[in-house]
């Protein structure tokens, strides 16, 4: 896995478009997000910019426009914001976040079957 640095907001929003499908242009981008978060087409567009030089897209030039593409896979994304999470307000312990979302009953019957089956997991990845 490629060290991936974190998203803004955002970058977040944008990601999410492009990983739902690509490549699209900014067009398609604006039309997706004039209504809801509502920006502006300079918005996506000063957006996209930023995001290309710090290397989360790319784009190739199309016929008529530039296409769009995630430089970086949601779940590479999504393990460095985990991280970040468990540092900043965890030290670093998963069992303390665990310990904390047990607390605060936030874990349904199926959440936990669910997470048995991944220590379960996990636990034979370990005797290899």
């Amino acid at each position: 896995m490629k060290k991936v640095m974190m998203l803004q907001p955002s970058e977040w929003v944008i990601m999410e478009k492009l990983w739902e499908c690509n490549p699209k242009t900014i067009m398609q981008l604006y039309h997706e997000l004039k209504e809801n978060p509502g920006w502006s087409k300079s918005t996506v567009n000063t957006l996209l910019r930023r995001m290309v030089q710090k290397e989360i897209i790319f784009y190739e030039e199309g016929a008529k426009a530039k296409q769009y593409y995630p430089k970086v896979s949601r779940d590479d994304a999504a393990i460095t914001e985990t991280e970040s999470l468990l540092d900043r307000v965890y030290k670093g312990s998963v069992s303390m976040m665990l310990n904390t979302l047990i607390r605060n009953n936030n874990l349904t019957n199926d959440d936990i079957r669910e997470l048995y089956a991944i220590l379960e997991k996990a636990s034979q990845g370990k005797d290899e």
